[in-house]
């Protein structure tokens, strides 16, 4: 029977054979082959759709794994962002705060500084006037009591040139007296003695 059916497959059908022939001899193909090779063949098929059936289950697991990888990556990679965003408000925040602070600290002092400038200003102002205040009444004191003592000295001198054109000595009497103040002074000079 064996060498039946490979004298059978080994034949081809005629191409010129019915359609119904042809169909009947199909036929006793399929059937000769299930009996050789159905066994091993739904075996084969058997393992063939368990290990589809373990691809499908490992490509759906590793979908799913892949799936709930990159949700966890994606919510991580989130989180972190979320988190620099905060940290880079945050810092943000905190140099406009300390820029705002030190802007303000700039203003104050520059208006505590303006301030201190204009009373030094207004206190320089002050101490010019009252300086050339004192300067000029001591320039008129001054000016009064040169005048003063000019017109005393004056007065004096006229006196004294009037005392003098009275009492005008003569030229030998001045001779006399002086040459007796010489004689004295190197003691010289010598008294008359009384009688």
């Amino acid at each position: 029977m064996a060498r039946s059916v490979k004298k059978n497959t080994s034949t081809k059908p005629s191409e010129n054979r019915t359609s119904t022939g042809l169909g009947a001899e199909g036929e006793n193909i399929d059937k000769i082959r299930d009996i050789l090779f159905g066994a091993q063949t739904r075996q084969i098929d058997k393992q063939l759709s368990t290990l589809a059936t373990r691809l499908d289950k490992e490509i759906e697991s590793l979908r799913s794994e892949t799936k709930t990888t990159l949700e966890t990556l994606e919510q991580f990679v989130r989180k972190e962002l979320q988190t620099l965003s905060d940290q880079l408000n945050s810092e943000k925040s905190d140099r406009d705060e300390s820029v705002d602070n030190l802007s303000d600290k700039l203003s104050d002092a520059r208006k505590a500084l303006e301030k201190k400038i204009g009373q030094i200003s207004d206190k320089t102002i002050k101490d010019q006037r009252e300086i050339q205040e004192q300067i000029l009444n001591q320039s008129k004191n001054l000016m009064e009591e040169m005048h003063q003592k000019n017109e005393a000295l004056q007065s004096r001198l006229d006196r004294a040139v009037q005392d003098l054109a009275h009492e005008k000595t003569d030229r030998q009497a001045l001779a006399n007296l002086l040459m007796e103040v010489g004689m004295r002074l190197k003691d010289e000079f010598q008294l008359p003695e009384a009688e």
